[in-house]
């Protein structure tokens, strides 16, 4: 019997230990620590740092783009081109909701339209007019803090609108 028992207590142990370590595997990221520096990455202008945010197989799903956009250098060269014609550009979040490997971001984009934005049917000369445009970025975050998907919804009507490209 004392056997029996010493077995379920070193088995209870075993399990007891090995759940904790499934916990603690899942609780090194802090995704509030991601949110700071998705903000700070977008706000800085640097389409690299965006960029290293992400996987490297990443998904890019955002208003406006007909197609998603895979990988980390997409990433990049799609945020690098729309820096190009908002040099400005900046972001505030008014609310960030994180939950189990997701975090959404609810917030306000602004930015002036002074430099040539890539389009499929070639550059769109600036209208040197600023947005104000709200946003909802979700965003999947992998076990090592790396965004592998991003869904970003926004107004395009409105934005195209402010930005004098749209009546």
């Amino acid at each position: 019997m004392r056997d029996k028992v010493s077995v379920l207590l070193f088995v209870g142990l075993i399990l007891i230990f090995s759940l904790a370590q499934g916990y603690e595997e899942k609780a090194k990221v802090d995704l509030k620590m991601v949110a700071d520096n998705v903000l700070k990455a977008v706000n800085s202008g640097d389409a690299a740092a965006v960029a290293r945010l992400y996987t490297e197989d990443a998904v890019m799903i955002m208003s406006g783009e007909p197609e998603p956009i895979r990988g980390r250098k997409a990433i990049e060269e799609n945020q690098a081109a729309f820096l190009r014609a908002m040099p400005d550009f900046k972001v505030e979040f008014t609310l960030i909701l994180i939950s189990g490997d997701h975090i959404t971001f609810e917030g306000v984009s602004r930015g002036t339209f002074t430099g040539p934005l890539t389009s499929p049917e070639g550059d769109i000369p600036p209208t040197g007019r600023s947005v104000a445009s709200k946003f909802v970025f979700i965003a999947k975050v992998t076990k090592e803090g790396l965004i592998e998907e991003d869904r970003t919804y926004f107004d395009t009507a409105e934005y195209m609108r402010q930005l004098g490209l749209q009546k």
